[in-house]
């Protein structure tokens, strides 16, 4: 099996932070983003991947080669101009006509069992399958009923309550591309909804803790979030990546008297004597000053 992984978007709700970093290398926990996924997409013992790219895709494309692809056959598909999360796969439908793929979002962050998922999928009933969480603290956007989703974003008139969320990862197969279209185009308007229609599209439901990074609240969030994680999710990121999740990088430079309470320190970072960073995120090479305080804060490095 073969994976689709998504990486070209401009990470428009992500800004500022996303103006000079790709929202796929936006750092959880001193780790790029887009490793966690890579972790799903290996445990799952998935070895091709083709990977979309345009956003500053040249730091992408050097962060892999780093890495040696993370030991992937790893293909980027460069779009010059960005296609969406439909036309980008429409853009690679050649690479995935020999059976079902995973399809996922490189700033997933959950604990997500991918090879559980492509296991209980049923490619002679459906045309795909999403990976859903329950939405206890509000309405979703995803609608299920029985075995099988039933409406996207509201986007038909069916009375039931959208009750879940979509989490970025889902399992399809080459039927897809008869609904997607070349040129831009959003895949759940075009190719999902459209399995939805023909009662083709199931779901697997995850009921752990996930995040996206899409905002930066999110992005605050997730990071002060995994703090907390276990030493069992944090030894796969690095048996399957190499890089470690840690609140404070090694490169980073925190003054002896500097109070760091909750708080992610990135790389190349310069926390002085007296500063206080609580509850707080500092970007690589962002700094506090002697005797400043970040509380609740993202801080990025200055820039000329």
């Amino acid at each position: 099996m073969k994976a689709f992984l998504l990486a070209a978007g401009f990470g428009e709700r992500l800004r500022p932070l996303t103006d000079h970093i790709p929202k796929p290398l936006m750092p959880v926990m001193n780790v790029p983003a887009i490793c966690y996924a890579v972790t799903l997409i290996k445990e799952a013992g998935i070895t091709e991947v083709v990977c979309n790219l345009h956003h500053l895709h040249q730091q992408i494309i050097d962060f892999f080669r780093e890495h040696d692809n993370f030991g992937l056959r790893l293909a980027f598909s460069l779009e010059e101009k960005i296609l969406g999360t439909g036309g980008g796969l429409a853009n690679c439908r050649s690479l995935f006509q020999d059976g079902p793929f995973v399809y996922i979002n490189s700033d997933i962050i959950a604990d997500i069992d991918l090879r559980a998922v492509i296991g209980s999928f049923d490619a002679s009933r459906f045309g795909g399958s999403m990976v859903v969480n329950h939405n206890a603290r509000s309405e979703g956007r995803v609608t299920v009923d029985s075995d099988r989703i039933v409406n996207l974003r509201t986007l038909l008139p069916v009375r039931s309550k959208p009750e879940y969320d979509f989490l970025g990862a889902a399992v399809l197969t080459p039927g897809i591309f008869r609904h997607l279209k070349a040129g831009f185009s959003d895949i759940v308007e075009t190719g999902f909804i459209e399995l939805v229609k023909n009662g083709a599209l199931g779901y697997c439901r995850y009921e752990g803790e996930w995040h996206d990074i899409g905002t930066p609240a999110l992005f605050h969030k997730a990071n002060l979030s995994l703090l907390d994680m276990g030493d069992g999710f944090r030894n796969r990121i690095r048996a399957a990546t190499g890089l470690s999740p840690v609140a404070i990088s090694r490169s980073a430079s925190v003054g002896t008297s500097a109070v760091i309470i909750r708080s992610v320190i990135g790389d190349n970072c310069r926390v002085g004597d007296g500063a206080v960073a609580e509850d707080s995120v500092l970007l690589p090479g962002a700094e506090l000053a002697p005797g400043e305080s970040a509380y609740r804060k993202i801080a990025m490095p200055r820039r000329e």
